[in-house]
C-alpha cells in the first residue's frame, strides 16, 4: 500500500494511510521504539479498538502500558500531561520508549505534548481515529494544551515517529465528529486546492463519504507541502493552515462547550470570508460558495444571537497576534487565500455583527 513521506531532514517520518490497525505492531516491531510502547486513548476509541492495537503492539515484543481517559476537550489541560509524566516515570519509561496516540485531535495534542517534554523527548507514533485528526491534527507536528483563555498556548514543534491511519474507523464515527473533520477539507479546498472545493460543494453527501481515501490523501498532500517548507511557523506560509482558525479558537472559546472545534472553524471560515469579501480582498460569489458549503454539511454558518463581543475579546489572545495586532488569512479566491492580514478588533466586531444583521430573515 502506498506510504506518504513527510520530508524535514532528521525529523522525516511516513504517513501510512489506509492500514489496517491489526498490523500496526509490524511497525513498531524495530528496536527504535523501545521496549515499553504506552497506548493513550479515551474510553469511546478504546472500547472500540483499544485492544486490538494493544494485542498487535504486544505481539511485536512489547510491554503495553495502557492510559485511558475520559473523552473531551477538557482534557487538554497541563493537568493532565502532568499525570501522563508521572505514569511515564512511575512504568520506568526510557528515552527510547514510546508513546503511542489512539483517538482524535485531543488525544494526539495531549500525548504528542507528553512525548515531546518526558526526558526531554521520546519516540510519539500517531493513530487518529477521526475525520479531523486524519486530515489535520496528526500530521505537521503541532502538540499542546489548552489555557482557560485560549487554544493551545501551551505546546510544542514535534513531529511524531510515524502517523498510521486505518480509514475503516471512519465508519462508525457519530455524524457531528464527522462533520468536524469536513470542516478542516472545506478549509484545504479554499487554501490551496479548488478541485477539493468542489468535489465537497458538487458532490451529494453518500459520493463524499465513498471518495474519504482521495480526499484525506489530498489533505495530506497540501499539509505535507505546508509543513516541509515551513515546519515551525517561521516564514509566515504554515499560517495559511489557519484559515477560520482565528475567528474559530474564539468562538469555541467563547462557546465552550456548545461548540465543537470543527464546527467554530466552519463558523470561522464564513466569517474570515465574509471579512474578506467586505474589505475587498475577493468577490461575494467566494463568501457565498464558501458559506453554502459549511452549511450543506451541516457546520455553523450564521453569527446570529451570538455574543460578538465576547468572540472579539477572545481574539487577542490568539497565536498569531503580534506587537498587539490581530492577523488574519483572507481569501482572495477558491484555492488562493492572503496571509498575515492585520485587522483592529474594532473593525472585525463591526463587520460581525453586520454579517448577523444581514442573515436574519
Amino acid at each position: 500500500m502506498k506510504k506518504i513521506r513527510i520530508d524535514l531532514g532528521r525529523n522525516s517520518y511516513f504517513v501510512y494511510p489506509g492500514y489496517p490497525l491489526e498490523k500496526i505492531g509490524m511497525r513498531l516491531a524495530r528496536g527504535k521504539f523501545g521496549k515499553k510502547v504506552m497506548l493513550l486513548s479515551d474510553t469511546n476509541v478504546f472500547s472500540r479498538y483499544g485492544n486490538t492495537v494493544a494485542r498487535s503492539v504486544a505481539g511485536a515484543g512489547k510491554e503495553v502500558i495502557k492510559s485511558i481517559i475520559a473523552p473531551g476537550e477538557e482534557a487538554k489541560n497541563f493537568g493532565k500531561v502532568y499525570e501522563l509524566l508521572e505514569r511515564c516515570a512511575e512504568n520506568r519509561m526510557s528515552r527510547n520508549d514510546t508513546i503511542l496516540t489512539l483517538g482524535g485531535g485531543v488525544i494526539s495534542d495531549l500525548g504528542g505534548f507528553a512525548a515531546s517534554i518526558y526526558m526531554r523527548g521520546i519516540n510519539y507514533v500517531s493513530v487518529p481515529t477521526t475525520l479531523l485528526a486524519q486530515v489535520d491534527a496528526a500530521i505537521g507536528g503541532k502538540t499542546g494544551v489548552n489555557l482557560p483563555v485560549g487554544k493551545n498556548l501551551i505546546g510544542s514543534f514535534y513531529q511524531p515517529s510515524f502517523v498510521y491511519m486505518d480509514f475503516n474507523v471512519l465508519s462508525t464515527l457519530p455524524e457531528r465528529e464527522t462533520r468536524q473533520g469536513l470542516a478542516e477539507i472545506i478549509k484545504y479546498g479554499v487554501i490551496k486546492d479548488r478541485n477539493i472545493f468542489r468535489i465537497l460543494k458538487d458532490s451529494a453527501d453518500a459520493d463524499v463519504r465513498s471518495l474519504y481515501p482521495l480526499l484525506i490523501e489530498k489533505s495530506v498532500m497540501i499539509k505535507k507541502w505546508v509543513v516541509e517548507k515551513d515546519e515551525r511557523e517561521e516564514k509566515g506560509l504554515r499560517e495559511i493552515l489557519n484559515f477560520g482558525h482565528t475567528l474559530g479558537h474564539a468562538v469555541e472559546i467563547a462557546h465552550f462547550p456548545e461548540i465543537t472545534h470543527g464546527e467554530s472553524v466552519g463558523l470561522g471560515m464564513v466569517g474570515e470570508a465574509y471579512l474578506s469579501w467586505r474589505l475587498g480582498l475577493c468577490g461575494k460569489n467566494v463568501y457565498a460558495d464558501i458559506r453554502n458549503t459549511v452549511m450543506k454539511y451541516g457546520l455553523p454558518s450564521s453569527f446570529t444571537g451570538m455574543d460578538t463581543g465576547r468572540v472579539a475579546d477572545f481574539l487577542s489572545y490568539d497565536k498569531k497576534v503580534r506587537e498587539g495586532k490581530l492577523r488574519f488569512v483572507l481569501v482572495r479566491n477558491i484555492g488562493t487565500v492572503r496571509s498575515g492580514a492585520v485587522i483592529e478588533k474594532k473593525t472585525v466586531e463591526k463587520l460581525l455583527k453586520e454579517m448577523a444583521r444581514n442573515e436574519r430573515p
